[in-house]
């Protein structure tokens, strides 16, 4: 009953988060605008789980942006279950950190670097190719006769 306050003389009902009065009737313990956020943040995590099932909390912190106690807190509230990984013991290919998931072989850090240098490789090749007057044709072959 943390969320009720006593508001001249009336025992009424406050958001968790922002501390609005809400109906006393209310299923949730957040107003509609704070509840709304939270299920954004909600769907963006489980939105990852469906493409990365049995990825941890610190995992998805890299990967959504999430903070990892906000995680935490879906699991406590039952929202989010937390099963064991033993798939902890994995190196990024390219520096060696450890990576706190088996369904991805670099760090976040390093996939951006290896993102950038194939767009910028990319666009040198682009620009090599309409740079350059020689182009490639087939030959057709003449019919050789024996």
């Amino acid at each position: 009953m943390k969320n009720r306050k006593y508001q001249k003389g009336v025992l009424v009902r406050t958001c968790r988060k922002c501390k609005k009065i809400i109906n006393e009737n209310s299923l949730y313990d957040y107003c509609s605008e704070c509840f709304r956020k939270i299920q954004d943040v909600f769907d963006k995590i489980e939105g990852y789980l469906k493409e990365y099932p049995g990825a941890t909390a610190f995992e998805i912190e890299q990967e959504t942006g999430v903070p990892y106690h906000v995680v935490n807190n879906f699991v406590r509230e039952g929202r989010l279950i937390e099963i064991p990984n033993e798939y902890l013991n994995f190196e990024c290919r390219r520096c060696g950190r450890l990576l706190l998931s088996a369904h991805h072989k670099y760090c976040p850090p390093c996939r951006r670097e290896i993102e950038e240098e194939l767009s910028s490789a990319k666009e040198q090749l682009r620009g090599s190719l309409n740079a350059g007057g020689a182009k490639m044709h087939i030959r057709h072959k003449q019919g050789r006769r024996k």
